[in-house]
């Protein structure tokens, strides 16, 4: 299933997820696959990234290891095919 995920970067933790990010390599888990991003606002205070995940613990597992420098925003989302498949 894909998820659009929005991170609002709290305040000041800026340089704390770039340090994050340059020393893990990669911001997903395993069982998530990243499908698009992450992207960053310019400010670097906020963000965006489209991700797929089978299970809702992979998903939780991405979540919680940024808890502490962020606030996430996570949606089900559907891909222009599968809109369609909605529509008979």
């Amino acid at each position: 299933m894909l998820f659009l995920i929005h991170f609002e970067i709290a305040s000041g933790a800026s340089d704390n997820v770039l340090e994050r990010l340059k020393a893990t390599g990669k911001w997903e888990p395993e069982g998530v696959e990243t499908i698009a991003g992450p992207w960053f606002s310019v400010t670097q205070l906020e963000g965006w990234g489209v991700v797929e995940a089978d299970h809702a613990i992979a998903l939780g597992r991405l979540m919680h290891a940024w808890t502490d420098l962020a606030v996430d925003h996570i949606t089900p989302v559907l891909s222009e095919e599968d809109v369609l498949k909605l529509v008979p």
